[in-house]
C-alpha cells in the first residue's frame, strides 16, 4: 500500500509541476473545446478505418457462423437418416407406426 502511495504522490507533485510551468496554457485551456476536437477526430477515424474494417470482421463471422450451421443442420440429417435405416431394419416401418396387422383398427 506504501508503494500505491508513493506513486500517487509523485504523480501529483508531477501534474502540479507541470501545471506551475505552463500557467498560461493550463488557464487558457477548455475542456469543451478539447473534447468536442476529440469527438470530431474519433468520428473522422471512424469513417476513415475503423468501420470498414468492423463490417468486414463482423461479415467474415457471420459467414462463419453460417457455414457452421450448415455443417451441423447436414450432420442432424445424416444422423436421422442412420436412424431411419435402423428403425426400417429392425421391421418398424418407414415412420414406425406401420406393424403390418390392424391392430390399431381394432381398438
Amino acid at each position: 500500500m506504501i508503494f500505491y502511495s508513493i506513486i500517487l504522490l509523485l504523480s501529483a507533485g508531477g501534474i502540479l509541476a507541470i501545471i506551475r510551468r505552463n500557467r498560461d496554457e493550463f488557464t487558457a485551456f477548455n475542456f469543451a473545446e478539447f473534447m468536442e476536437g476529440l469527438q470530431a477526430d474519433a468520428v473522422a477515424l471512424w469513417h476513415a478505418r475503423i468501420k470498414d474494417q468492423s463490417l468486414l470482421f463482423m461479415e467474415k463471422r457471420l459467414r462463419g457462423t453460417r457455414i457452421w450451421a450448415l455443417k451441423t443442420e447436414h450432420a442432424l440429417f445424416k444422423a436421422a437418416k442412420k436412424l431411419r435405416g435402423i428403425q426400417e431394419k429392425n421391421g418398424n416401418g418407414a415412420n414406425g407406426n406401420d406393424h403390418g396387422d390392424n391392430t390399431d383398427l381394432n381398438r
